[in-house]
Protein backbone atom coordinates (compact mmCIF):
# COMPACT_ATOMS: atom_id res chain seq x y z
CA UNK A 1 0.00 0.00 0.00
CA UNK A 2 1.29 3.32 -1.10
CA UNK A 3 1.89 4.48 2.81
CA UNK A 4 4.89 6.63 4.28
CA UNK A 5 7.56 8.49 3.53
CA UNK A 6 10.32 6.23 2.72
CA UNK A 7 11.75 5.19 -0.46
CA UNK A 8 9.30 2.96 -1.40
CA UNK A 9 6.52 5.29 -2.36
CA UNK A 10 7.22 5.10 -5.91
CA UNK A 11 7.56 1.86 -5.93
CA UNK A 12 3.85 -0.07 -7.13
CA UNK A 13 2.90 -2.66 -4.38
CA UNK A 14 3.38 -6.71 -5.57
CA UNK A 15 0.55 -7.21 -7.96
CA UNK A 16 -2.32 -9.68 -5.84
CA UNK A 17 -1.74 -7.62 -2.25
CA UNK A 18 -3.84 -4.91 -2.35
CA UNK A 19 -6.62 -7.28 -3.68
CA UNK A 20 -5.86 -9.79 -0.85
CA UNK A 21 -5.69 -7.16 1.49
CA UNK A 22 -9.09 -5.32 -0.22
CA UNK A 23 -10.58 -8.89 0.64
CA UNK A 24 -9.74 -9.67 3.92
CA UNK A 25 -10.94 -5.98 5.01
CA UNK A 26 -14.40 -6.99 3.56
CA UNK A 27 -14.35 -10.24 5.33
CA UNK A 28 -13.39 -8.40 8.57
CA UNK A 29 -16.27 -5.66 7.93
CA UNK A 30 -18.56 -8.71 7.58
CA UNK A 31 -17.49 -9.87 11.08
CA UNK A 32 -17.23 -6.47 12.60
CA UNK A 33 -19.84 -4.28 12.22
CA UNK A 34 -22.36 -6.93 13.29
CA UNK A 35 -20.72 -8.27 16.02
CA UNK A 36 -20.14 -5.02 17.68
CA UNK A 37 -23.65 -3.78 17.00
CA UNK A 38 -24.86 -6.70 18.79
CA UNK A 39 -22.75 -5.76 22.04
CA UNK A 40 -24.07 -2.07 22.04
CA UNK A 41 -27.65 -2.74 21.05
CA UNK A 42 -27.31 -5.85 24.02
CA UNK A 43 -26.73 -2.99 26.64
CA UNK A 44 -28.83 -0.71 25.46
CA UNK A 45 -32.13 -2.90 25.21
CA UNK A 46 -31.33 -4.47 28.39
CA UNK A 47 -34.85 -4.78 30.38
CA UNK A 48 -33.13 -6.01 34.17
CA UNK A 49 -29.93 -3.16 33.88
CA UNK A 50 -27.41 -6.19 34.20
CA UNK A 51 -25.03 -4.78 31.56
CA UNK A 52 -25.73 -1.19 33.22
CA UNK A 53 -22.51 -1.32 35.12
CA UNK A 54 -18.78 0.44 34.78
CA UNK A 55 -17.12 -2.99 33.23
CA UNK A 56 -19.79 -3.11 30.67
CA UNK A 57 -19.73 0.53 30.55
CA UNK A 58 -16.04 0.19 29.06
CA UNK A 59 -16.97 -2.73 26.90
CA UNK A 60 -19.73 -0.83 24.99
CA UNK A 61 -17.08 2.43 24.64
CA UNK A 62 -14.92 -0.15 22.74
CA UNK A 63 -17.07 -1.89 21.25
CA UNK A 64 -18.17 1.58 19.64
CA UNK A 65 -14.37 2.23 18.85
CA UNK A 66 -14.13 -1.19 16.64
CA UNK A 67 -17.80 -0.52 15.20
CA UNK A 68 -16.01 2.69 13.75
CA UNK A 69 -13.34 0.38 12.25
CA UNK A 70 -15.90 -1.87 11.26
CA UNK A 71 -17.76 0.87 9.31
CA UNK A 72 -15.19 3.27 8.89
CA UNK A 73 -11.88 2.11 8.38
CA UNK A 74 -12.48 -1.17 6.83
CA UNK A 75 -14.67 0.13 3.52
CA UNK A 76 -12.31 2.93 3.10
CA UNK A 77 -9.45 0.22 2.89
CA UNK A 78 -11.68 -2.09 0.71
CA UNK A 79 -12.02 1.10 -1.66
CA UNK A 80 -8.33 2.05 -1.31
CA UNK A 81 -6.96 -1.06 -1.91
CA UNK A 82 -8.81 -2.31 -4.90
CA UNK A 83 -7.99 1.71 -6.43
CA UNK A 84 -4.36 0.68 -5.93
CA UNK A 85 -4.86 -2.85 -7.47
CA UNK A 86 -6.26 -1.48 -10.60
CA UNK A 87 -3.21 1.48 -10.36
CA UNK A 88 -5.66 4.42 -10.08
CA UNK A 89 -4.71 7.47 -7.84
CA UNK A 90 -5.16 7.44 -4.56
CA UNK A 91 -6.95 10.60 -3.27
CA UNK A 92 -7.52 11.79 0.76
CA UNK A 93 -5.59 8.41 1.58
CA UNK A 94 -5.11 10.39 5.37
CA UNK A 95 -9.00 9.71 5.68
CA UNK A 96 -8.23 5.94 5.97
CA UNK A 97 -4.69 6.46 7.88
CA UNK A 98 -6.73 9.34 10.60
CA UNK A 99 -9.98 7.25 11.23
CA UNK A 100 -7.64 3.85 11.73
CA UNK A 101 -5.26 5.69 14.38
CA UNK A 102 -8.52 7.00 15.89
CA UNK A 103 -10.53 3.92 16.20
CA UNK A 104 -7.32 1.64 17.06
CA UNK A 105 -5.60 4.02 19.93
CA UNK A 106 -9.27 3.97 21.30
CA UNK A 107 -9.57 0.62 20.97
CA UNK A 108 -5.91 -0.38 22.45
CA UNK A 109 -6.97 2.31 25.45
CA UNK A 110 -10.53 1.35 26.53
CA UNK A 111 -8.11 -2.49 26.99
CA UNK A 112 -5.81 -0.90 29.04
CA UNK A 113 -9.13 0.72 31.33
CA UNK A 114 -10.78 -2.67 31.15
CA UNK A 115 -7.60 -4.17 32.46
CA UNK A 116 -7.28 -1.27 35.59
CA UNK A 117 -10.77 -1.75 35.91
CA UNK A 118 -10.32 -5.66 36.47
CA UNK A 119 -7.45 -5.69 38.67
CA UNK A 120 -8.69 -2.80 40.84
CA UNK A 121 -12.23 -5.37 41.00
CA UNK A 122 -10.09 -8.46 42.49
CA UNK A 123 -7.96 -6.05 44.31
CA UNK A 124 -10.28 -4.02 46.20
CA UNK A 125 -13.48 -5.30 45.60
CA UNK A 126 -15.51 -3.56 48.25
CA UNK A 127 -13.52 0.02 47.29
CA UNK A 128 -14.29 -0.71 43.78
CA UNK A 129 -17.93 -0.79 43.89
CA UNK A 130 -18.01 2.52 46.09
CA UNK A 131 -15.45 4.45 43.78
CA UNK A 132 -16.02 3.26 40.62
CA UNK A 133 -19.49 4.83 39.71
CA UNK A 134 -20.97 5.38 36.11
CA UNK A 135 -20.43 9.35 36.41
CA UNK A 136 -15.68 8.32 36.90
CA UNK A 137 -16.17 5.25 34.42
CA UNK A 138 -17.75 8.46 32.11
CA UNK A 139 -15.25 10.75 32.70
CA UNK A 140 -11.91 7.81 31.96
CA UNK A 141 -13.86 7.30 28.49
CA UNK A 142 -14.55 10.71 27.71
CA UNK A 143 -10.55 11.24 28.16
CA UNK A 144 -9.75 8.00 26.61
CA UNK A 145 -11.55 9.28 23.41
CA UNK A 146 -10.25 13.02 24.16
CA UNK A 147 -6.41 11.52 23.77
CA UNK A 148 -7.34 9.02 20.72
CA UNK A 149 -8.88 12.49 18.27
CA UNK A 150 -6.05 14.61 19.51
CA UNK A 151 -2.68 12.02 19.57
CA UNK A 152 -3.23 11.16 15.71
CA UNK A 153 -2.85 14.59 14.68
CA UNK A 154 0.72 13.86 15.11
CA UNK A 155 0.50 12.21 11.54
CA UNK A 156 0.07 15.57 9.85
CA UNK A 157 3.62 16.10 11.08
CA UNK A 158 5.26 13.06 10.79
CA UNK A 159 4.12 10.95 8.01
CA UNK A 160 2.19 8.16 8.32
CA UNK A 161 5.42 5.24 8.68
CA UNK A 162 6.58 7.01 11.71
CA UNK A 163 3.31 7.45 13.41
CA UNK A 164 2.75 3.88 13.34
CA UNK A 165 6.34 3.84 15.19
CA UNK A 166 4.23 6.49 18.00
CA UNK A 167 1.59 4.40 18.00
CA UNK A 168 3.69 1.27 18.65
CA UNK A 169 5.38 2.65 21.69
CA UNK A 170 2.62 4.93 23.13
CA UNK A 171 -0.85 2.79 23.04
CA UNK A 172 0.47 -0.82 22.22
CA UNK A 173 3.31 -1.00 24.16
CA UNK A 174 1.64 1.10 26.99
CA UNK A 175 -1.47 -0.91 26.77
CA UNK A 176 0.92 -4.38 27.26
CA UNK A 177 3.07 -3.39 29.84
CA UNK A 178 -0.39 -2.16 31.87
CA UNK A 179 -1.44 -6.07 31.08
CA UNK A 180 1.53 -7.84 31.89
CA UNK A 181 1.75 -5.83 35.65
CA UNK A 182 -1.87 -6.06 35.90
CA UNK A 183 -2.12 -9.93 35.07
CA UNK A 184 0.83 -10.52 37.40
CA UNK A 185 -0.87 -8.95 40.29
CA UNK A 186 -4.52 -10.08 39.56
CA UNK A 187 -3.07 -13.64 39.61
CA UNK A 188 -1.98 -13.49 42.49
CA UNK A 189 -5.42 -11.92 44.17
CA UNK A 190 -7.41 -14.60 42.24
CA UNK A 191 -5.51 -17.73 44.15
CA UNK A 192 -6.26 -15.82 47.83
CA UNK A 193 -9.75 -15.69 46.88
CA UNK A 194 -10.36 -19.31 45.20
CA UNK A 195 -9.31 -20.46 49.02
CA UNK A 196 -11.61 -18.30 50.11
CA UNK A 197 -14.44 -19.41 48.11
CA UNK A 198 -13.85 -23.27 49.18
CA UNK A 199 -13.96 -22.23 52.68
CA UNK A 200 -17.43 -20.24 52.12
CA UNK A 201 -18.32 -23.11 50.53
CA UNK A 202 -17.31 -25.74 53.33
CA UNK A 203 -18.78 -23.01 55.87
CA UNK A 204 -22.38 -23.04 56.92
CA UNK A 205 -25.02 -22.05 53.76
CA UNK A 206 -26.09 -19.06 55.03
CA UNK A 207 -27.63 -16.43 52.58
CA UNK A 208 -24.64 -13.78 53.42
CA UNK A 209 -22.49 -16.66 51.89
CA UNK A 210 -24.58 -18.01 49.05
CA UNK A 211 -24.56 -14.27 48.21
CA UNK A 212 -20.24 -13.99 48.22
CA UNK A 213 -20.18 -17.13 46.47
CA UNK A 214 -22.40 -15.63 43.56
CA UNK A 215 -20.97 -12.53 43.38
CA UNK A 216 -17.47 -14.31 43.76
CA UNK A 217 -18.51 -16.06 40.54
CA UNK A 218 -19.68 -13.34 38.48
CA UNK A 219 -16.24 -11.57 38.96
CA UNK A 220 -14.47 -14.79 38.00
CA UNK A 221 -16.28 -15.35 34.51
CA UNK A 222 -15.93 -11.55 34.03
CA UNK A 223 -11.86 -12.02 34.69
CA UNK A 224 -11.82 -14.96 32.90
CA UNK A 225 -13.56 -13.31 29.66
CA UNK A 226 -11.26 -10.55 29.79
CA UNK A 227 -8.06 -12.60 30.23
CA UNK A 228 -9.10 -14.32 26.71
CA UNK A 229 -9.78 -10.60 25.68
CA UNK A 230 -6.18 -9.91 26.39
CA UNK A 231 -4.79 -12.88 25.18
CA UNK A 232 -6.67 -12.04 21.84
CA UNK A 233 -5.44 -8.64 22.45
CA UNK A 234 -1.34 -10.26 22.11
CA UNK A 235 -2.25 -12.48 19.05
CA UNK A 236 -3.29 -9.56 17.05
CA UNK A 237 -1.48 -6.86 17.92
CA UNK A 238 2.41 -8.99 18.73
CA UNK A 239 2.78 -9.21 15.43
CA UNK A 240 1.25 -5.96 14.11
CA UNK A 241 4.10 -4.36 16.87
CA UNK A 242 6.88 -6.75 14.71
CA UNK A 243 5.73 -5.34 11.67
CA UNK A 244 6.01 -1.66 12.09
CA UNK A 245 9.62 -2.55 14.06
CA UNK A 246 10.53 -3.93 10.87
CA UNK A 247 9.26 -1.08 8.42
CA UNK A 248 10.82 1.61 10.16
CA UNK A 249 13.96 0.32 11.54
CA UNK A 250 15.19 -2.57 8.86
CA UNK A 251 17.41 -0.56 6.34
CA UNK A 252 18.06 -3.80 4.09
CA UNK A 253 14.48 -4.75 3.44
CA UNK A 254 13.24 -5.08 -0.09
CA UNK A 255 9.80 -2.90 -0.96
CA UNK A 256 8.35 -5.92 -1.43
CA UNK A 257 8.68 -6.62 2.57
CA UNK A 258 7.93 -3.07 3.55
CA UNK A 259 4.77 -3.14 1.34
CA UNK A 260 3.71 -6.89 2.92
CA UNK A 261 4.43 -5.03 6.28
CA UNK A 262 2.12 -2.40 5.61
CA UNK A 263 -0.36 -4.10 4.98
CA UNK A 264 -0.68 -7.21 7.28
CA UNK A 265 0.22 -5.27 10.49
CA UNK A 266 -3.01 -3.13 9.16
CA UNK A 267 -4.98 -6.35 8.72
CA UNK A 268 -3.37 -7.41 12.00
CA UNK A 269 -4.60 -4.52 14.34
CA UNK A 270 -8.35 -4.99 12.47
CA UNK A 271 -9.00 -8.57 13.81
CA UNK A 272 -8.84 -7.55 17.03
CA UNK A 273 -11.95 -5.61 16.71
CA UNK A 274 -13.89 -7.89 14.66
CA UNK A 275 -13.14 -10.76 17.35
CA UNK A 276 -13.64 -9.21 20.60
CA UNK A 277 -17.51 -9.24 20.90
CA UNK A 278 -17.59 -13.14 20.04
CA UNK A 279 -15.29 -12.85 23.72
CA UNK A 280 -17.97 -11.24 25.05
CA UNK A 281 -20.51 -13.85 24.34
CA UNK A 282 -18.49 -16.98 24.80
CA UNK A 283 -17.61 -15.81 28.29
CA UNK A 284 -19.71 -13.56 29.32
CA UNK A 285 -23.64 -15.07 30.79
CA UNK A 286 -25.61 -12.00 30.75
CA UNK A 287 -23.64 -10.92 27.05
CA UNK A 288 -24.79 -14.14 25.89
CA UNK A 289 -28.44 -14.15 27.47
CA UNK A 290 -28.96 -11.04 25.79
CA UNK A 291 -27.87 -12.17 22.61
CA UNK A 292 -29.98 -15.03 22.22
CA UNK A 293 -33.16 -12.82 24.21
CA UNK A 294 -32.38 -10.04 20.65
CA UNK A 295 -32.04 -12.93 18.45
CA UNK A 296 -35.14 -14.97 19.60
CA UNK A 297 -36.91 -11.49 19.35
CA UNK A 298 -36.32 -10.73 15.96
CA UNK A 299 -36.77 -14.63 14.87
CA UNK A 300 -40.16 -14.13 16.98
CA UNK A 301 -41.41 -11.41 14.95
CA UNK A 302 -40.66 -12.44 11.93
CA UNK A 303 -42.64 -16.01 12.14
CA UNK A 304 -45.48 -14.39 14.37
CA UNK A 305 -46.09 -10.71 11.72
CA UNK A 306 -47.38 -12.94 8.81
CA UNK A 307 -49.36 -15.12 11.02
CA UNK A 308 -51.30 -12.35 13.59
CA UNK A 309 -52.41 -10.07 10.51
CA UNK A 310 -56.01 -9.67 9.09
CA UNK A 311 -56.54 -8.74 5.35
CA UNK A 312 -58.46 -5.74 5.33
CA UNK A 313 -58.99 -4.69 1.68
CA UNK A 314 -55.67 -3.93 0.22
CA UNK A 315 -54.24 -3.08 3.52
CA UNK A 316 -53.10 -5.49 7.06
CA UNK A 317 -53.44 -4.70 10.43
CA UNK A 318 -51.73 -6.35 13.64
CA UNK A 319 -54.07 -8.48 15.30
CA UNK A 320 -55.27 -7.60 19.09
CA UNK A 321 -52.23 -7.56 21.20
CA UNK A 322 -49.96 -7.82 18.68
CA UNK A 323 -47.32 -4.71 19.51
Amino acid sequence: MTFGGNSCDGVPAPDTLPFITAALSLGLALLTIPGNFLVCLAVLTDPYKRLRTPFTFFVINLAISDLIVGMVVEPLSIYMHFREGFSLKLNNVWSIHMSYFISCTASVLNLAALTVDRFTAISHPLQYRARLTTTRASVIAATIWLVSFTLPFIYFEVGYLPYTFVFANTAIALTLVIFLATYAGSLRKMRAQVMEWNMLRNSSQTEENRAKIRAAAFERNITQAFVVMLGLFLCCYTPSLVMIYVMNLCSSCSCYTIHVCRDMQFVFVLCSSGLNPFIYAWRLPNFRKAFVRILRWRKENEEVLPANTVSMGNTATPAEGFA
